[in-house]
């Protein structure tokens, strides 16, 4: 069938759907609780984040190697943060074992969106709550703790190097005091001295001596970087190398990683179980024997049991180690150098003590009060630096809130005009498909289309749905869409076979109330105004009724009577039915005990051979195929079958058992008929014909009524 034709027929049911699925998304979205959404951006300057001072090499070669940006963003989303966050706002457990205690930052960070396009370092912040208020206020505090340590970090690094700076400058101090204490002492006790004797390795010793300044400078740097670290990690040397091992280690990362997802899962499970259940205690068996794995793996990897517990997975501790690593690294490779550049000058040294003593001496002398008086400048330069740093970084941070929190409106979810909108795509589709299936698997005929592939016989036309009134309607209206259709079958049916000597043609269907005793009677006589000599037999003797379509009454002696030879054939026919010449007329008579054994008797062979010896067409009206055998046992007799199906209510399956029970009665030619077409569906009957003049009240009154057995 067309798929429109489809849709014509199940419309209803089709904006049912489209009805339906809207209205119940929209009491859907009124009914669960909206969610809000507030919205900020920060402007992170990556340049003034800290990792460019000349003194803090090692943090800039990391930081080529990893993200800036999205090391900020870890730390946005870090448990630092967001449980200053849950503290102020008192973000408490209000059910389950944990009750009363502050909700996880896992929560809050479940809520929290944070995101960041690559080309600019604008990162952007979304929080989700139930409450407009709550969502703008939550996340204003989640930017300003974040500015709040992101200025605190900022000035513990400062506060560490100045420290260390001091403790050099006063060093200094006392090395540039000694220096010139012993030079002008050896002046008063000695007089001016000549230097002109062994000038090469006077030179040669101040460039060396030079050199160790310089690699001494550089020495401060690293010691300066690493003591840092190590304050800001709060870790020692060996807890570091400890942590970078064991950060390192793939599998124990993997370990790692799979006990915070069973710890977390116990957390939630916490929450929606009572405290001993079987869930709890199996998570709690899985995360002692992950617990067991790290222990054994730590132990295979340093030697000895460490309690890994203590080792931060934060990615930015992880990088804070590994500089620390970096930062000793380049300190002992710088002591080594030291160590190398105080053996060379040991050994030359020692070709400078053949000098005059005193010229040896003085020199020396000026030489240390120089270098002393030079490290010492170094020294207070590099602390009145890190003095104006540490105060610019207390009042101004790389942080800059370009877009505050906004108070949202209206809720992010459900966004009702959307949901109304997919729903309603949704309910269109849904109809389409449903409507489909149901086509699908109905197998009631509704149209030509529809009829059985495989039935292997010749369709001979449908009739329009009419109403079955006192006359025949060829009869009554003779104009009408039905008369039409009923002469096109009569046309049909002589392509079929009726030609010839081929005159007797057997009327059934599949099944009862579909309008084979209709099609019957008008075809009858439609034929006998053309002209012809037409008996029209009720071989239905179980249930005589064909008198009801001609206005007649119920005749008590028929057909049945015949055969049991107890009235002649020519006197219970009746002649020129309803005033039409040629149109005889034998009815079924009183029903008989023994139907079956009565029309396969040889008296109604002999019946039916008078009849064709008189007239020139005998059309028999028997019972359904489906319902009694008796169509079947007069088939034989038969030249031609019309199988009458009613649209909308024989199925396919009835029309194949049908058609394949007379086949097996060897018939020579079976036509079929769809009757009760409804006026105006696609390829029925109920167009056109006011072009012609039959006028459209006739077609109107035909398609109010249904067919007629």
């Amino acid at each position: 069938m067309n798929f429109f034709e489809a849709i014509r027929i199940h419309l209803r049911l089709g904006l049912l759907i489209i009805f339906l699925v809207p209205t119940i998304a929209w009491i859907y979205s009124l009914a669960i609780t909206p969610i809000y959404e507030s919205r900020a951006r920060i402007l992170i300057e990556v340049k003034d984040i800290g990792l460019d001072n000349s003194f803090q090499q090692p943090f800039r070669t990391v930081a080529r190697l990893s993200d800036p940006i999205q090391t900020q963003i870890e730390i946005l989303r870090s448990a630092t943060i967001l449980d200053k966050v849950i503290r102020q706002f008192n973000m408490r457990y209000k059910g389950g074992p944990n009750r009363g205690q502050y909700i996880s930052y896992l929560t809050v960070s479940k809520n929290l969106e944070v995101s960041a396009d690559r080309n600019v370092d604008i990162v952007e912040l979304h929080y989700k709550d139930p409450i407009p208020k709550n969502s703008k206020e939550i996340l204003q505090a989640i930017t300003d703790s974040y500015i709040e340590k992101t200025i605190e970090l900022k000035a513990s690094d400062t506060a560490s190097a100045i420290r260390f700076l001091k403790k050099e400058r006063n060093k200094a101090e006392r090395e540039a005091l000694d220096a010139s204490k012993r030079l002008r002492e050896f002046e008063q006790r000695s007089k001016t001295i000549s230097l002109e004797s062994n000038q090469d390795l006077v030179r040669t010793s101040h460039s060396l001596r030079e050199l160790k300044l310089s690699v001494e400078g550089e020495y401060i740097k690293l010691k300066t970087t690493s003591e840092q670290l190590a304050n800001q990690l709060m870790v020692s040397l060996d807890d570091a190398i400890l942590a970078s091992t064991i950060s390192q280690d793939p599998f124990l990362s993997a370990l790692r990683k799979e006990l915070y997802e069973k710890e977390t899962q116990l957390v939630k499970l916490q929450t929606k179980v009572k405290p001993g259940h079987y869930q709890l205690e199996e998570v709690k068996e899985q995360i002692e024997g992950s617990k067991k794995l790290i222990l054994s793996r730590v132990k295979e990897l340093v030697g000895r049991e460490v309690d890994v517990s203590s080792y931060s997975q934060d990615p930015l501790h992880a990088e804070l180690t590994k500089n620390l690593l970096q930062s000793k690294a380049a300190e002992l490779a710088v002591q080594e150098q030291l160590k190398i550049i105080n053996n060379a000058i040991t050994a030359l040294q020692k070709k400078l003590d053949r000098l005059p003593s005193e010229k040896y001496i003085y020199t020396q002398l000026l030489r240390q009060n120089d270098l002393a008086q030079r490290r010492l400048g170094e020294i207070e330069g590099k602390l009145i630096e890190s003095r104006m740093k540490g105060v610019i970084a207390s009042h101004i941070t790389n942080i800059r809130l370009i877009d505050p929190p906004s108070l949202p409106i209206s809720p992010k979810f459900p966004n009702i005009p959307m949901t109304l909108l997919s729903s309603f795509i949704f309910g269109l589709c849904l109809a389409a498909i449903i409507i489909y299936l149901v086509e699908y698997f109905d197998d009631v005929i509704k149209s030509v289309d529809t009829l059985p592939k495989e039935m292997g016989c010749p369709f001979l036309g449908q009739l329009p749905n009419v109403h079955i009134g006192d006359l025949p309607v060829v009869y009554q209206e003779p104009r009408s869409p039905f008369t039409e259709s009923i002469h096109a079958l009569r046309t049909n049916l002589s392509f079929l076979s009726l030609s010839g000597n081929k005159k007797l043609l057997l009327v059934t269907s599949p099944n009862k109330n579909e309008g084979k005793s209709t099609v019957s009677v008008n075809l009858g006589i439609t034929y006998a105004q053309s002209g012809k000599r037409v008996l029209l037999i009720d071989a239905d003797i179980r249930n005589p009724s064909l008198y009801k379509y001609l206005s007649r009454p119920k005749d008590s002696v028929g057909i049945s009577n015949t055969l049991i030879n107890e009235i002649d054939f020519y006197d219970v026919v009746q002649k020129s039915i309803l005033g039409i010449i040629g149109f005889d007329y034998l009815p079924g008579g009183d029903v008989p005990p023994n139907p079956i054994q009565l029309l396969e008797s040889d008296k109604m062979r002999e019946l039916l051979e008078t009849a064709l010896h008189i007239y020139d067409l005998v059309i028999l009206d028997t019972p359904p195929v489906g319902v009694f055998s008796d169509a079947l046992l007069l088939a034989k007799y038969a030249d031609t079958v019309v199988m009458v199906s009613r649209h909308s209510k024989t199925s396919r399956k009835e029309l194949m058992g049908a058609i394949d029970l007379l086949k097996k009665t060897k018939v020579t030619a079976i036509g079929i008929v769809l009757n009760g077409v409804p006026i105006g569906s696609q390829g029925a009957y109920g167009y056109g014909y006011g072009y012609y003049g039959y006028g459209d009240d006739n077609t109107k009154r035909y398609s109010e009524g249904q067919s007629a057995a």
